[in-house]
C-alpha cells in the first residue's frame, strides 16, 4: 500500500495546460503534489505524470504553457473521427459494452502504422527509460476491454506505454504490448481514479470530469475510493475554466488561458487538497 497517489486525467492540450496551472497554484499555496509516491495518468495526463517523475517543477511546466514555449502533440481530430467516436460511445448504456464498441473502432484503424504513433510520441518525452518513481499510464486493451496502469513491470518500454495511453481511436491504432492491443484509457474513464485503490491518499485532477454516455464520472470514482477508506479528492474545472478551454480541447490557442484558469482555481481547492495530502 502506497501513502500518496496523484492522478492526472486526459483531455487534450487544454486539459494538460489546466493541470499544470493547478499544480503550480497548489504548490504556491504550500501543497506540492509532485512528490507523490505514485504518479498516474491517462492520455495527456500521462505525459505530465512522466515529466513530474523526471524531476520537472510545476511552476516551470506552467510557464511553458502560458508562454507556449513547448508544443505538445498537435493532431487533427476531424469531424468524421468525432462522429465515429461518439457513435461508438453513445451506442449503449452499459459501460462495458461501450468499451467493447470503442475497442472495435480502435482495431478498425489500419491505415496508420504503430511505428508512426511511436515516432510522433518519442520527441515529447523528457526521458525514454522508466524513472525510479512509481509511474502508471492507464490504457485499455481493445481485445478484452480490460483497463490497467502500464508501468515498468508491464513488459512495455516507456515510449510504447506512452503511445498506448495516447492511442485514441479512430485517430490512432491500438499499440501492441505483449498479447494485448492497448488504446487510450480515456475510452473507459477520463481519469480512472478508481484504479488507485492501493493508495491511502489520492488527489485527482480531472479536466474532463466525465466522458460521453455511460462512461463513469471521476467525482463518483473518487467517492468510491473514499467509501473504501482512502482519503480522496477530485479537482474539476469550474465554469470560468471551462470557458477558457473552449469547445476544442486540441486548440493550441486556448492553452495559455487554460493554464491561467488552473492556477487561479487552485486557491479554491488548496484547503481541501491539504486536508487529504497532509491531514
Amino acid at each position: 500500500m502506497s501513502e500518496t497517489g496523484l492522478v492526472l486525467g486526459g483531455g487534450g492540450l487544454t486539459a494538460y495546460a489546466w493541470e499544470t496551472g493547478m499544480l503550480a497554484g497548489l504548490a504556491e499555496a504550500g501543497v506540492d503534489l509532485g512528490g507523490a509516491e505514485v504518479l498516474a495518468g491517462t492520455s495527456a495526463g500521462s505525459l505530465l505524470a512522466l515529466e513530474l517523475a523526471a524531476g520537472a517543477e510545476p511552476a516551470d511546466l506552467y510557464e511553458e504553457q502560458v508562454n507556449r514555449e513547448r508544443a505538445l502533440l498537435e493532431v487533427d481530430f476531424t469531424l468524421g473521427m468525432t462522429v465515429r467516436y461518439l457513435w461508438a460511445a453513445l451506442g449503449s448504456r452499459d459501460p462495458d459494452r461501450v468499451v467493447e464498441r470503442l475497442g472495435r473502432l480502435a482495431l478498425s484503424v489500419r491505415d496508420v502504422p504503430e511505428a508512426d504513433v511511436l515516432d510522433a510520441i518519442r520527441p515529447l518525452l523528457p526521458v525514454t527509460a522508466w524513472p525510479e518513481r512509481t509511474l502508471r499510464f492507464f490504457a485499455t486493451d481493445a481485445l478484452t476491454g480490460r483497463t490497467t496502469g502500464l508501468d515498468a513491470g508491464s513488459g512495455a518500454d516507456l515510449p510504447r506505454a506512452m503511445a498506448a495511453t495516447c492511442a485514441l481511436p479512430p485517430l490512432f491504432p491500438p499499440i501492441t504490448v505483449g498479447e494485448g492491443r492497448w488504446m487510450d484509457g480515456g475510452v473507459r474513464s477520463t481519469a480512472n481514479v478508481d484504479l488507485m485503490s492501493d493508495c491511502r491518499r489520492v488527489v485527482a485532477l480531472a479536466p474532463i470530469p466525465k466522458g460521453p454516455g455511460a462512461s463513469p464520472g471521476a467525482v463518483a470514482q473518487g467517492a468510491a475510493l473514499a467509501a473504501g477508506g482512502a482519503r480522496a479528492v477530485v479537482l474539476v474545472p469550474d465554469r470560468e475554466a471551462r470557458r477558457a478551454f473552449g469547445r476544442n480541447p486540441l486548440d493550441p490557442s486556448r492553452v495559455p488561458g487554460a493554464a491561467r484558469a488552473g492556477r487561479r482555481q487552485a486557491a479554491a481547492y488548496a484547503d481541501r487538497v491539504r486536508a487529504v495530502w497532509h491531514g
